[in-house]
Formats: structure tokens, C-alpha cells, sequence
């Protein structure tokens, strides 16, 4: 047989979707990327300490398997965020705690709820499972509408199961407050996922209240921000412990590679770098704010490592004029071409030094008033 007519046997929900479209990976050292929401600086020393461990064959054995269950790493978060026991899973990158609970928490044709726009991965990983999902768009002020998510879960054929945001939210960057976010977890007929990747760069996390104080609330989270390791693929999620015991049953095993889980470990009981981190990120964040603003940009408050702002002329040609004059000038930012955001530019926190690069090419871009 041809490849065409074996490739006509896969499953249609395959052949027909669209797989997740990440921001333009350009590893050069000359480029400045500021399009995939990474962490400018280094990880923690001591996370080169255990990767050097790692190369010593007096201290790593590195021709037997990782411990399966990743137990140091999970008590190493469970214990440095002041979560209970039992209530950490851990994944290759928090793009995989997501997937499993696509799997685990619904079955093929089950629906879920989600604003619009959020992570752009939910819909790719619903396909994948086979799951059907309903979109609430986001408020005028970019809210998310959490009357509008609990409507839309009962008005489905099939009431959803499961509702998921990012949160803060991706790509606006604004977190919710505290009562709206109980209200709806508190309201919601089913599973609430937050998934809080930017959360260590605001000011509030609903982590240690996973589980405990609400048992529908699973939050998940990664080391690829605020923890310096996108290159480690690491994340996690807390929820009860009787319900990771259940998703824990579908984790493939040795899912995290020996080098992985001692990075991570070294890098969450590092408690003062990453805090150091954070007010680093914050204090570069607000520097772009305020040279955008002088500039003629609205910029969208953000709780995150990236800031979502309107170009001065407020319409999609110059959004994408300027995202591509700055891609000449070797700096990466996300252009997204959503009707929501379409006039908007994404722009991931760097140094305060790349801030100003940044700037400094805005003003050879921008028209002189």
C-alpha cells in the first residue's frame, strides 16, 4: 500500500486538526527572543550543582532508570509551597500534567468550558482526546466572563465536566479576583482546572487550596518560568490526593529523565532565587509598561512575564507592521492574529537592558509625531 492510503486509515479527528503553533523558535545568540514567555536569566547555581552531580558516576547512575514516581521532586514541591502529602504529580513539562487530565477526567465526546482567547494548547489537546469544548468569549475589558462559562456548561447537549483557564490568563495577562475565582470554583458543576504557569509572577495562587479547601480544584503549574528550566520540560499539578492517585494510574512511566527531576528538585528548594527572580521580572515589567505607554501603547495590567499591548494606531496593519520591523532588527515578539487581539503585540519580559533594546527599536519604527 501508499503512504497516502495507509495515512487515509488514521482516525479522522487526527488527519483533521491542527496541531499547537508555538512562537518562532530562533536560538541564535544574536537574536533577542521575547516571543515564548521564557525566563531571561540563568536557573538557580544550584541546579548546575545537580546537573554536575549528574556527570559524576561516583554520585548518579546513570545506566539505571529515574525513580518513577519522581517521590523527591513531588515532596520537594509538596513541601516548599506548604502543600499536604500526596497531593503533587509531576509531568514532562506542564503540557503533559494537561494531557493526562484531558484523558483522565473525561471521556471521548465529554465537553469542557474555557474563555476565549486562553492558552492556545487546550483546543489541540481536546482533539487529541476526542473531547468537544465550548468558548466564552472574554469580557470588553478582558475579563473572563464566569456567568457566561457556567451558562455555557449547562446549556451544552452534554453538561461539561470540566472547566480550564489559564491564570493568570494567557495571552492577556490579567489575573481574577479572588472572590470570582471561589464564586465560580464554588459554583462550577465539575472539575476547575487553573492552570497558574505566570502565577509566581503576580500576587496570589489558589495552589495550596487544591484539593483541600475546594476538592474540584486542580491547579497546575511549570518550571519553565518562574523557575528558569523551559529547556528541562517540567511541571506539575496539586489536587487531592484521591484524584492523583487516579491520574497517576496514566502517566507513562519514567516519564521524567534522572537530569530532570534533579534540576527541578534543586531549583523549588532554591526559595530566595526564585523570589529574587519574580521582583526582577516585575521591575523590568514595569519598565516596558512605562516606555510603551510614552510610546502611545495601552498596555493590558499584567500579572505575568509578558505584556499584551495595542499599538498606538490601534489597528492590526500596524500590530503586524511593527512585529515584523522588529523581527528585521533580530527581536522576536508574538503577533497573534486572533479578532480579539489582532491589534495587540505580546511581549515577553527580558532583562531591563533588552527592555531598552526593545524600546529604543520602537522608536526607529514608530512615526515621528
Amino acid at each position: 500500500m501508499k503512504i497516502q492510503e495507509m495515512l487515509e486509515m488514521l482516525p479522522n479527528r487526527v488527519r483533521q486538526m491542527h496541531g499547537y503553533v508555538p512562537g518562532l523558535q530562533k536560538n541564535d545568540s544574536s537574536i533577542l527572543k521575547l516571543n515564548s514567555n521564557e525566563n531571561p536569566y540563568p536557573p538557580s547555581p544550584a541546579v548546575f550543582q545537580a546537573l554536575k552531580d549528574l556527570a559524576d558516576p561516583g554520585k548518579t547512575a546513570l545506566e539505571k532508570y529515574p525513580s518513577p514516581r519522581s517521590h523527591e521532586l513531588r515532596q520537594a514541591i509538596e513541601t516548599t509551597l506548604g502543600l499536604d502529602t500526596g497531593t503533587v504529580l509531576v509531568g514532562n513539562g506542564s503540557d503533559e500534567i494537561l494531557a493526562m487530565l484531558f484523558r483522565g477526567l473525561m471521556d471521548p465526546g465529554d465537553t469542557f468550558v474555557m474563555p476565549d482567547p486562553t492558552y492556545s494548547l487546550y483546543p489541540v489537546l481536546a482533539e487529541i482526546a476526542g473531547l468537544k469544548y465550548s468558548t466564552v468569549p472574554l469580557k470588553q475589558d478582558f475579563r473572563i466572563d464566569f456567568a457566561g462559562l457556567l451558562k455555557a456548561a449547562q446549556d451544552s447537549n452534554s453538561p461539561a465536566r470540566v472547566a480550564i483557564m489559564a491564570m493568570p490568563n494567557a495571552p492577556t495577562g490579567l489575573d481574577e479576583s479572588t472572590d470570582d475565582l471561589e464564586r465560580f470554583i464554588l459554583d462550577f458543576p465539575g472539575w476547575v482546572i487553573l492552570d497558574e504557569a505566570y502565577a509566581p509572577f503576580g500576587e496570589k495562587s489558589f495552589m495550596q487550596l487544591a484539593g483541600s479547601r475546594f476538592a474540584n480544584l486542580i491547579c497546575t503549574s511549570t518550571f519553565s518560568k518562574a523557575w528558569s528550566l523551559a529547556g528541562m520540560r517540567v511541571g506539575w499539578m496539586a489536587a487531592h490526593p484521591a484524584l492523583i492517585d487516579e491520574i497517576d494510574k496514566i502517566r507513562d512511566s519514567y516519564n521524567l529523565s534522572r537530569a530532570a527531576q534533579m534540576a527541578a528538585r534543586a531549583a523549588i528548594l532554591d526559595v530566595s532565587w526564585q523570589k529574587e527572580n519574580a521582583e526582577k521580572i516585575k521591575a523590568s515589567r514595569a519598565r516596558l509598561v512605562s516606555g510603551l505607554q510614552q510610546r502611545g501603547f495601552q498596555c493590558i495590567p499584567s500579572s505575568t512575564n509578558f505584556v499584551l499591548a495595542r499599538v498606538p494606531e490601534g489597528n492590526p496593519e500596524q500590530a503586524r507592521k511593527i512585529h515584523q520591523e522588529l523581527e528585521k532588527r533580530n527581536i522576536l515578539i508574538r503577533y497573534f492574529s486572533l479578532p480579539r487581539v489582532q491589534e495587540y503585540l505580546r511581549i515577553s519580559i527580558g532583562t531591563e537592558k533588552q527592555m531598552d533594546q526593545v524600546l529604543t527599536a520602537l522608536d526607529e519604527i514608530l512615526p515621528v509625531p
